[in-house]
């Protein structure tokens, strides 16, 4: 009996510890050690306040800001090693919730054509992630693993300032594309597929927008053409962010992946421009 109690009392003090843990870093810590988890972390806060606006997409959608880092109503729902198709199929089905303004990563649209589900979209429908929604100290970013890494990450590449930064030198608007290139037959059906569901949420009252994130892609790739063909069929505008940007006007940390300071001053860009008109082509 004495030994159960010491069990008890030990395990409260550490759920006191995690508990506050996850206070301070505003209901998640920074990227964990696994890609997975970061993902389900992300998702998992993200759907807890009830956003204004969702951030649809892969890991290039991961790297930016939300709620957690000052942006108020904003939740990043990027899927690392998936794409924006994981969150909408989820939303659609009722597993995500929605939110008034949906911004849809395009870059990596293209690779869910033919392709299975990816690991967090397959956990999306599992008991744990529900788990983790309903208690926060369940979730995947309230590992202790998950709090090291992330402070051990920022020591090393420092935190995101939403003070100072400017947004993106943008030269470009978003419209609603009039063409697209051809397209092969999995992505084609992607695309249909995904208009379907782009339609439903259009009933629910949701506006999609379609971006391609910097770094972009050469014109003619499905990173490009993917994107752009949903925004046409679907009816929603499509905004290709790299174009035309000054040189350096991006840091990228590995070559695909904006650093904390683009990657707020490409959020700031799309806020601006998706909040001040929200499906309305300029």
């Amino acid at each position: 009996m004495r030994y159960l109690a010491s069990l008890l009392f030990t395990a409260a003090i550490l759920f006191s510890i995690q508990g506050y843990a996850l206070w301070r870093a505003d209901g998640r810590p920074g990227k964990n050690e696994s890609n997975f988890f970061s993902s389900i972390g992300r998702i998992q806060a993200g759907i807890k306040i009830e956003p204004r606006v969702m951030l649809l997409g892969s890991s290039l959608t991961g790297r930016l800001p939300d709620e957690s880092n000052g942006f108020e109503g904003v939740a990043n729902l990027g899927c690392d090693g998936g794409s924006a198709a994981d969150a909408l199929r989820a939303i659609d089905r009722g597993r995500l919730p929605g939110a008034p303004l949906l911004i849809v990563e395009g870059n990596t649209l293209y690779k869910s054509a033919g392709a299975p589900p990816s690991e967090v979209a397959k956990a999306l429908d599992g008991v744990w992630f529900s788990m983790g929604r309903r208690f926060p100290l369940l979730s995947a970013a309230a590992r202790p693993s998950a709090f090291f890494y992330s402070a051990l990450l920022e020591s090393r590449v420092g935190a995101f300032d939403t003070t100072e930064s400017m947004p993106l030198p943008v030269v470009s608007s978003p419209v609603v594309p009039v063409s697209s290139a051809d397209l092969d037959p999995d992505e084609v059906e992607l695309v249909l597929e995904l208009v379907d569901v782009i339609s439903r949420l259009k009933v629910r009252g949701m506006v999609v927008e379609i971006v391609i994130l910097p770094p972009g892609a050469p014109e003619g790739a499905p990173n490009v053409e993917v994107p752009r063909a949903l925004a046409r069929t679907a009816d929603v505008r499509f905004w290709d962010l790299s174009r035309g940007l000054p040189e350096g006007a991006v840091k990228l940390t590995d070559g695909v992946h904006m650093d904390r300071e683009s990657a707020t001053a490409t959020l700031r860009c799309l806020l601006a421009e998706f909040e001040s008109s929200p499906g309305q082509a300029r």
